[in-house]
This record gives structure tokens, sequence and C-alpha cells, in this order.
């Protein structure tokens, strides 16, 4: 998948030494709005076996991973990746993304994080995308609003980070296009 800006490629091994290296570069950028990460997360193997692992989800339909890289080089800029992906009744997955803190600012997250919506969309067939986030992250409020997502309410004690249970926004965007079958 191509952007203006950005090439975004599902995970393969091949992306785990870049990948690695964009969490040991955001590191303190990302802890404060991720999961708290176990030592081994900051090594290569953690990260070989993490794309093996999305390879294998992606052809089984539960989750994609994508790696943005700079359309214009070998530069990994942003990381998103839809997550629990449903059919049945519902039709839907969870959007996670985050960019590089250098390249914070420039639209890249609403520009890589808008491209896998559309992936969802019109790829996956998706009805719904939806995701959350702290309420304090005021910038991933500003990426989720610039895709037209809507908040749907805020859950009390909801995402377990840093040691602690923390409030989060929820937000979904609905394809209006999406049709059964």
């Amino acid at each position: 998948m191509t952007t203006d800006r950005l090439r975004l490629k599902p995970y393969s091994v091949r992306h785990a030494p870049a990948i690695l290296d964009y969490y040991l570069r955001n590191r303190a950028h990302l802890e404060r709005w991720e999961p708290e990460r176990p030592p081994e997360f900051y090594a290569l193997a953690y990260h070989l076996r993490e794309c093996e692992r999305a390879e294998s989800a992606a052809r089984n339909g539960e989750y994609v991973r994508f790696a943005a890289f700079a359309r214009d080089g070998d530069a990994l800029i942003a990381l998103v990746n839809l997550w629990n992906i449903r059919r049945g009744v519902i039709h839907a997955a969870i959007i996670g993304y985050s960019a590089d803190e250098a390249h914070g600012g420039n639209g890249y997250a609403t520009e890589a994080a808008g491209a896998v919506v559309g992936y969802a969309f019109d790829v996956l067939k998706l009805h719904r995308v939806e995701t959350s986030y702290h309420p304090l992250n005021e910038r991933s409020g500003r990426v989720l609003r610039k895709l037209g997502f809507a908040v749907e309410g805020y859950a009390r004690d909801y995402l377990y980070m840093n040691g602690r249970w923390n409030d989060a926004i929820l937000v979904s965007r609905i394809n209006p296009q999406w049709r059964p079958g």
C-alpha cells in the first residue's frame, strides 16, 4: 500500500531489525501511551518471532500489522495494526498506531492510519474500525478526529499501562459503504 509519502508493508521477518530500531529510538516517547514492555521486547529475537506471528495471523485473518516506510527512503516512520478482526454479526477491528517521535507533527500518523482504515473497509470489507486513547494523549485524539472517528464514550479504568489502570476515550469509524456479502 502506498500513500503520498509512505509505503505501508505488512510485517515480515525482514522488517524485524527496522522495527526493533524504531522501538529503541522511540522507547521514552511511546512508554507513556503503550503497555509496559518486558525486557526481551527490546531484542531482535523478540521482533523476529512477532513478525513471524504477524505473517501467520494475517494469513488467518486474525490481525494485520503494517510498517510504514518513507516513500523516498528506508526510514521506518510509523507502525499501524488492525487487531481483533471479527466477522459474523460485527465485521470490525481495533486499530492501533504510533509514529516516530522525530517525525511527529508532520501528519504521518494520520496518513498511515488513514491508509489502514481504507484497507480495513475496502480490502477486508469491515463495517467498523474502533479504538481507544488516553484522555491526555491529545495528538492521538487529533489523528482520530481528522480520520472521521466519532467519540462513543469514556471508559474508566480501561487500559492497564505503566503499572496502573487508566481511563480511555472510546471512538469508532463506520464504513457507510458496507454491504453484506
